[in-house]
């Protein structure tokens, strides 16, 4: 009796899976299941009073793994979620054994909150923090990285998505924030050594004008 029973339930299951696959194509995108193949989403941090570390990690890509640079522990940084009309106070710590800056790509905000180092404030020293404070004045999508050497490239990146303080004027029904960057084994030092002793270093050696005019980059012989 046992026997009959499993394959009665197994037959049941199937059909039930089999009628839920067929229903979820006539449901809109925002009530469907998410495909297994799509990339978690990114932490998000909200409010008015935010914390973000700064400090070295490593991470893995085509598993390889390299040296990064992340913020909270995570490459690309995570998803800062702010409305607009409030304000907002940023708290940033610095664990690195160098300085370091965070600049608000495409934000309205007061010159000394900017971030970048020597222009508009002194930049994050190693072991310490700063803490930017400014108004939300706009909506929209932006993003914000180091302005300190070559720390973006390593990581230290992340998106800003900025809510209008009204009705959101885009008409969606489900939201992705998709943050695009390449990514190279090589350090970024040694990739811009590379590149100042010749320009057509990463061009498969082909020629290039400037290592014409400077008598570098001869191509490869076919």
């Amino acid at each position: 009796m046992n026997q009959p029973f499993q394959r009665r339930s197994l037959l049941r299951a199937g059909a039930f899976g089999a009628m839920s696959a067929s229903l979820a194509r006539w449901m809109p995108s925002w009530a469907q299941p998410v495909s297994a193949g799509i990339a978690k989403p990114l932490p998000t941090v909200s409010g008015e009073d935010i914390q973000l570390r700064v400090a070295h990690q490593t991470m893995t890509i085509d598993g390889q793994t390299s040296h990064a640079i992340g913020i909270n522990g995570t490459v690309p940084a995570p998803l800062i979620r702010l409305r607009e009309g409030q304000n907002v106070r940023l708290h940033v710590v610095n664990d690195l054994d160098e300085e370091t800056s965070v600049h608000w790509h495409g934000l309205i905000l007061p010159f000394q909150m900017d971030g970048v180092p020597g222009v508009s404030f002194p930049g994050i020293k190693a072991r310490s923090s700063f803490t930017y404070e400014f108004p939300i004045v706009q909506s929209g999508t932006y993003w914000y990285h180091s302005h300190s050497g070559l720390q973006e490239q390593l990581g230290h990146y992340g998106p800003l998505v900025i809510d209008p303080a009204g009705r959101d004027p885009v008409q969606y029904d489900r939201e992705h924030v998709v943050v695009l960057s390449d990514h190279s084994q090589l350090h970024p030092h040694e990739i811009f050594l590379k590149l100042k002793k010749q320009a057509g270093y990463f061009n498969r050696q082909r020629q290039t004008l400037a290592g014409l005019i400077e008598g570098e980059d001869q191509p490869l012989k076919e």
